[in-house]
């Protein structure tokens, strides 16, 4: 029975990369099985450890105090409870990390899950320009969301590559972490979103920095990447229309009056930002309550404070987003939340560090770096799936890391 319940909790690690964008409500199936198989775990193997390092104290505090301020925000103002809804899932899978810490699971099924699901997304990508709607590629979850977490599990696929450290099979996992790449990077192209496309030059610095490789092979890579990516450009008009037309409208609103493009995708934007700094600053503290953003942002249109623009009911900015509803203190505990769970994978960053430790640590970094950049163009923890897929990979990767360590003091 031990046994079976490893092997099943192994296999539930690679559903929320492989599931997320290739099955409708993946994220809730793959969520909810390997939370069930935690509770499984967590019963059967009690006591539960409850001796925390330091970094481990900091990564669960990190994931509670976020949801605890919008907690009082949304009791204190007798606010709807759904505003704390998506935020609860910080702390409901805080007991997938305690199972993780004490089972004994293998990697292989969440290094396959995220081949698959950048491969899965690429394909579906496709699919869906060819067949259905060129223009509105998205699977099954609003495309901006798609495209960047297409683009990360392309990425993230291709971080595989520190897994080659180990063993035979180097030249057939070579060719599917960059085949998942690419498949990754065109889902995130095909969906048009540009808001992640900011993260790649970070995303190539952190694996040129990290990857454990001669100074010749790293520039060699960084030149392939950069082919790639220019051959991309320039033969993909759909790619080049969407990267001039977003050079073409910031410069027209930056360096004109800003009416000219206050309608276009990135005006509405700057005009969204305008407004909740605006806003933010008539209510520093403690921000004006979550879901209040819509009716602020028609007080300041009608008060002439900004163009008459499209009405949101978010910032398109996390981090405004989070100043406005809840002030400098909500934004504290936000910052907190990347801080805490970066400090966590980057201590695990040691010099004697294990490949499998390096590979899960510096995915753990670029799951955080990516969710930053992802969240200046987009309000991403207003949307469930974001917040499962981040939550729950938050978790995986640092259990399965807490596991490693453990087991490798105790040899």
């Amino acid at each position: 029975m031990t046994k079976i319940l490893a092997t099943l909790f192994s296999i539930s690690l690679g559903l929320m990369p492989a599931l997320v964008l290739t099955v409708r409500h993946g994220d809730n199936i793959a969520a909810i099985t390997l939370f069930i198989l935690s509770l499984i775990q967590l019963v059967q193997h009690r006591p539960i450890n409850f001796s925390l390092k330091t970094k481990e104290k900091i990564l669960i505090l990190s994931l509670i105090l976020l949801p605890i301020v919008i907690a009082f925000d949304v009791l204190l103002r007798d606010l709807r409870v759904r505003y704390l809804d998506y935020y609860l899932r910080f702390i409901l899978v805080i007991p997938i990390y305690f199972a993780l810490r004490q089972a004994k699971v293998s990697l292989k099924p969440f290094f396959i899950g995220i081949l698959l699901g950048a491969i899965g997304a690429g394909l579906f990508a496709i699919y869906q320009a060819m067949f259905i709607d060129a223009l509105n590629v998205h699977g099954y979850i609003l495309k901006i969301n798609f495209g960047n977490l297409g683009l990360l599990l392309g990425v993230m696929s291709m971080f595989g590559l520190f897994l080659l450290l180990n063993g035979g099979y180097k030249k057939t996992l070579i060719l599917l972490c960059l085949v998942a790449f690419g498949f990754g990077l065109t889902a995130s192209i095909l969906s048009g979103t540009r808001g992640g496309w900011i993260a790649l030059p970070l995303f190539i610095s952190l694996f040129l920095f990290y990857f454990p490789a001669k100074k010749w092979q790293k520039t060699l890579s960084f030149a392939v990447l950069a082919i790639i990516l220019i051959i991309t450009y320039s033969s993909n008009a759909y790619f080049k229309s969407r990267t001039d037309s977003a050079y073409h409208n910031v410069s027209t609103y930056l360096y004109s009056d800003g009416l000219k493009s206050a309608n276009s995708s990135e005006g509405i934007r700057f005009e969204l930002w305008k407004a909740a700094w605006i806003i933010f600053t008539e209510h520093p503290i403690v921000g004006i309550g979550s879901g209040q953003f819509n009716d602020a942002l028609k007080e300041k249109i009608e008060a002439g404070k900004i163009p008459k623009i499209q009405i949101f009911d978010h910032a398109h900015n996390e981090p405004l987003q989070i100043l406005v509803t809840t002030g400098i203190i909500g934004f504290l505990s936000y910052i907190f939340l990347y801080a805490g769970v970066s400090y966590y994978f980057y201590s695990s960053l040691s010099i004697g560090s294990t490949y499998k430790i390096r590979y899960l640590s510096t995915l753990g970094l670029i799951l955080v770096c990516g969710f930053l950049i992802f969240g200046l163009t987009n309000y991403s923890f207003g949307h469930q799936v974001m917040v499962l897929f981040f939550s729950v990979m938050v978790v995986s990767i640092a259990g399965m890391i807490s596991n490693i360590e453990r087991e490798e003091s105790s040899e």
